[in-house]
């Protein structure tokens, strides 16, 4: 790519429209012919993240946790959201996805208001690690977390079949554990 900038740096500046006219066309005639040749990677991979950013982006972007305004904004939308409102135990049985759900959204019903920073930690009962959420968001009012998930991918986590959760809570960068559950599912 352009010698005076690193490729990412140069595709932000071209996509900006912070490159110079004559820069930009030296930059296209490079880009046309490395993809002509296969060996455009920067196009490819800003292409793939611009088509599931527009996949993702009236579904709330990648924000796992979010409130209950937006749940109802995304309801609104006309996404087929399948809302979960398990009770606050300590073992929660889900039921099953529906068939036709978009976007599947757990209510987790534990105030977290008060902490600088929210991970929730998902384990099999072995203690597995599956995933980590970090930097959850919460709802400003009450403090509990609509977890936002992509029903394929809650369908898949569903046929784990028992779900072990830990949310922790950070404040001063210390870790707190907040709550502790298992969700069995229906699936």
């Amino acid at each position: 790519m352009t010698a005076e900038r690193a490729p990412f740096e140069a595709l932000d500046a071209y996509q900006s429209g912070d490159m110079a006219e004559d820069e930009a066309t030296a930059f296209e005639e490079e880009l046309f012919l490395a993809a002509a040749t296969g060996a455009a990677q920067e196009a490819t991979f800003l292409d793939k993240v611009s088509r599931i950013m527009r996949h993702l982006a009236p579904r709330g972007g990648l924000d796992v946790g979010s409130s209950r305004a937006r749940v109802d904004e995304l309801i609104a939308s006309g996404l087929r959201v399948q809302v979960m409102e398990p009770k606050r135990a300590r073992v929660t049985t889900f039921p099953k996805i529906d068939d036709d759900a978009e976007l599947v959204i757990t209510h987790v019903p534990v105030d977290v208001r008060g902490y600088d920073s929210v991970d929730v930690i998902v384990e099999r009962p072995d203690g597995e690690n599956l995933k980590v959420f970090r930097d959850v968001g919460w709802d400003p009012i009450d403090g509990t977390v609509y977890a936002v998930c992509e029903a394929p991918l809650a369908r898949i986590a569903a046929a784990v079949g028992i779900i072990h959760s830990r949310v922790i809570g950070y404040r001063a960068g210390q870790p707190h554990v907040i709550a502790e559950f298992d969700t069995i599912s229906e699936q």
